[in-house]
């Protein structure tokens, strides 16, 4: 997993946060990019970024944009890819000096994520919050849906000078919430777990 915190603009984040969670200063995002080699439905990638924000005083992200490369993941309705869900393409490349994600649509790429140099840490360092959605119930109306922390962290890396790019300029909330400064960039390896919503087809 990719995991990049950045600040953005006070506005944005308070354009797409509910009034159930309360606004972090400094405003802030979380993109968390996945390469799932093993799952029963079969490997697959899958983005979210999410606003950092708080409920009940606990740190938390609410999912402002998800997408995955994966039909079957999709159709699982996994509750912390949050609302709305999008089949793209995700290419996700990394080893023990450097990562890279690029995370495209059907209309071509949203942004680009680099971490050209990575220092090992003692994986008891991070903390992986939770991370909540909203989805479509069968009557049309929406959901929160709140997703326990489930990550086991095994090995990670620092970045200290990580990017996020917008290769092409897009209307798309992957670009509105968009990276004005990196605070944080972490490469992590560990085990995912997570409930889908239905039985994908």
């Amino acid at each position: 997993m990719l995991n990049v915190y950045f600040e953005i603009r006070k506005e944005r984040h308070l354009d797409y946060l509910l009034s159930e969670y309360s606004r972090t200063s400094p405003a802030y995002c979380r993109l968390s990019v996945f390469d799932v080699g093993e799952s029963p439905i079969g490997p697959f990638r899958d983005a979210y970024l999410g606003l950092g924000c708080r409920m009940s005083m606990m740190p938390a992200v609410l999912v402002a944009a998800s997408i995955t490369d994966n039909p079957r993941a999709m159709a699982a309705g996994i509750a912390e890819r949050g609302f709305p869900n999008t089949l793209g393409k995700i290419e996700f490349a990394a080893d023990r000096t450097q990562a890279r994600a690029l995370i495209s649509d059907s209309q071509g790429p949203l942004l680009e994520v680099t971490l050209p140099t990575l220092q090992t840490m003692e994986p008891g360092r991070l903390a992986f919050d939770h991370a909540d959605g909203v989805i479509t119930r069968e009557d049309g109306t929406l959901q929160l849906v709140a997703t326990s922390a489930e990550m086991e962290i095994r090995q990670a890396a620092l970045c200290k000078n990580g990017s996020i790019e917008y290769p092409i300029e897009r209307d798309s909330v992957w670009q509105i919430l968009n990276c004005r400064q990196t605070v944080s960039a972490q490469l992590i390896r560990g085990v995912r777990t997570f409930s889908a919503g239905k039985q994908p087809e």
